[in-house]
């Protein structure tokens, strides 16, 4: 198949709750899409697929891409709500291949309309001339009972006419009844099975199914069988692959786990080393520090001590010379001591008065007193 970029429009309207495909629209849509996508992706492997959703809130729920666990997971929170707004899906659509990454790929939009298209004629066909001039591909996949009636089919006809160019445009009408969506929608979007007897191909490049026309195609001859069994067996290699991933992941994970808890007791293990060093280190400063103050408070009290002595010594220093003096001057005062002291100077004795000079004496130690009194 040709190297595609594909974008599929969801119908997630209200009309979704409709059970005249089991088990209701929307989850065969889910099935239908996840069929496109991995028939689109395995088909080429540059092909990509994405996804949005058209009625309610417009989205788009994923951009082209071949990860196809992502496209499933976003189909499973996908939520039935409002009405679906045909045109503006689309636009969007055209817009998020737009800015595709690889120019190489031709843009197709696959469009799943489950419920009554409300724009008028003239503005979808004017859409899609729009979409012929920028060469995309629209394929549209019309179900339901109530689609069968209405004029949805005059609508899409008239639409698939302006967008077609060299039968790349598909309009597929499923008839209502019990059938099953993917494998009818398989059969000529796909093209697995060649559009004859019930299939056949309508003048609007498109399919129109019958009850009659699905039975005999799903009853159809080998090329039919061959094809849905090639469908199935890559069916079953994708189931295969993922469930290998997903075994993978989980042998991993406890390994990645048993990692992250050793590293985790190894951080453990350092940061108690840490907190018992820091521990220790202020256990020792403070062992240091009441050294310190014992050593401090020893010399304030040796010095105190020898300040004490000195004092002491110095008062005991002030009696002896007090009594010193006092035991000069007494003898001083004795008149043997004087004549002694006049015999060896060689004065005579007679020519001094030695009763003056004791009176001279204590009358210079009164007034030396009287000094002393007066200065204190």
């Amino acid at each position: 198949m040709p190297l595609e970029a594909v974008m599929v429009c969801m119908d997630n309207s209200e009309y979704q709750r409709n059970g005249d495909y089991s088990p209701n629209r929307l989850i065969a849509q889910r099935e239908t899409i996840n069929h496109i996508a991995l028939s689109k992706t395995e088909s080429n492997m540059e092909s990509t697929v994405g996804l949005l959703t058209m009625a309610g809130k417009l989205k788009v729920l994923a951009a082209p891409t071949r990860n196809l666990g992502s496209i499933m997971t976003e189909l499973k929170s996908v939520n039935m709500r409002g009405k679906c707004d045909f045109l503006a899906g689309i636009k969007t659509a055209q817009l998020a291949l737009k800015n595709r990454q690889n120019k190489n790929q031709h843009p197709r939009i696959i469009v799943f309309v489950g419920s009554p298209i409300e724009t008028d004629m003239k503005k979808l066909t004017k859409l899609g001339a729009q979409l012929k001039k920028n060469s995309y591909a629209v394929d549209v996949i019309n179900f339901g009972k109530e689609n069968a009636q209405n004029t949805n089919v005059e609508k899409l006809e008239a639409f698939i006419n302006a967008v077609n160019n060299e039968d790349n445009s598909h309009l597929v009408n499923v008839p209502p009844g019990p059938h099953n969506l993917s494998d009818m929608v398989a059969s000529t979007i796909l093209g697995s099975v060649p559009q004859t007897g019930g299939f056949g191909a309508s003048g609007t490049g498109g399919s129109n199914l019958s009850n009659g026309g699905a039975i005999a195609g799903a009853a159809a001859g080998a090329g039919g069988s061959g094809a849905q069994d090639n469908t199935e067996e890559a069916l079953l290699a994708y189931a295969l692959r993922i469930s290998m991933e997903e075994a993978r992941d989980r042998q991993q994970k406890p390994e990645g786990a048993t990692a992250e808890n050793s590293k985790m007791e190894e951080e453990k293990k350092e940061e108690t080393v840490k907190e018992e060093s820091s521990k220790m280190e202020i256990d020792n400063v403070g062992d240091d520090e009441m050294d310190e103050e014992a050593e401090l408070a020893a010399a304030i009290a040796l010095s105190m001590a020898d300040e004490e002595v000195d004092a002491e010594d110095e008062g005991g220093k002030e009696e002896a010379v007090g009594g010193d003096d006092e035991a000069m001057l007494s003898v001083l005062k004795e008149e043997k001591f004087i004549e002694d002291l006049i015999d060896s100077t060689g004065v005579q004795k007679d020519d001094i008065d030695i009763q003056k000079l004791l009176d001279f004496s204590e009358e210079d130690e009164g007034k030396k007193d009287e000094d002393d009194d007066g200065q204190n």
